[in-house]
């Protein structure tokens, strides 16, 4: 009888080995034999799950997104209108280890997005647009001077927000020590007393 084998699980495991080789060695180290040796398998094992360097970045960036939204949701919990918009600015702009390789990786991903690259390039696509547009439902319900802004207005605040937090993944790749998140997080405030708190909030918000 046949072996059953769970796809999924080996994928995960692919994905896992990835992200350990380029956060050991760099994403230029990523290839499928450093993949293969790092899980003990022979090259052949990887590729009949997946086929290319370029899918294996795919890979390990949808694994992530799985986790992203998971994590997402529990640190936005219960919270609505304009302080769940604020509240997923300030958990985009944290960082772990993790998370900056897998930054490393659709940088180059979207470094090459008519290349090789392009499938992972679709995964990351999946989850910038995603998060865009949480950010817009969120900016729908900021008020200035006691009335809803107009779709307008919002649309401006989540340009705003989303490029602030796409910039702040690209400087915690370059330049780690530097951006910190206290750094970051100070500014952060700054920015979304101006764009969503106005006078509701005071310096120390």
């Amino acid at each position: 009888m046949p072996i059953d084998v769970d796809t999924d699980e080996r994928l995960a495991d692919i994905a896992r080995a990835t992200v350990e080789v380029a956060r050991e060695r760099g994403t230029r180290a990523v290839t499928l034999r450093a993949v293969a040796d790092r899980l003990g398998r022979s090259t052949a094992y990887i590729t009949n799950f997946v086929p290319s360097r370029a899918h294996l970045m795919a890979n390990a960036l949808d694994h992530a997104r799985t986790q992203w939204d998971a994590e997402r949701l529990e640190h936005l919990g219960d919270l609505v209108g304009v302080e769940r918009l604020a509240a997923l600015a300030r958990w985009m702009c944290t960082s772990d280890p993790e998370e900056n390789v897998l930054r490393s990786l659709w940088i180059e991903v979207i470094a090459d997005v008519r290349g090789a690259n392009e499938r992972a390039y679709q995964v990351v696509r999946r989850v910038t647009d995603a998060t865009y547009d949480k950010f817009l439902a969120g900016a729908e319900h900021v008020e200035h001077d006691g009335a809803s802004v107009d779709l307008e207005q919002a649309a401006h605040i989540a340009d705003i927000l989303y490029l602030y937090c796409r910039g702040y993944e690209v400087k915690a790749v370059e330049d780690p020590a530097s951006w910190t998140d206290a750094r970051v997080q100070a500014s952060l405030e700054v920015l979304l007393r101006a764009l969503v708190f106005g006078a509701r909030h005071d310096a120390t918000a």
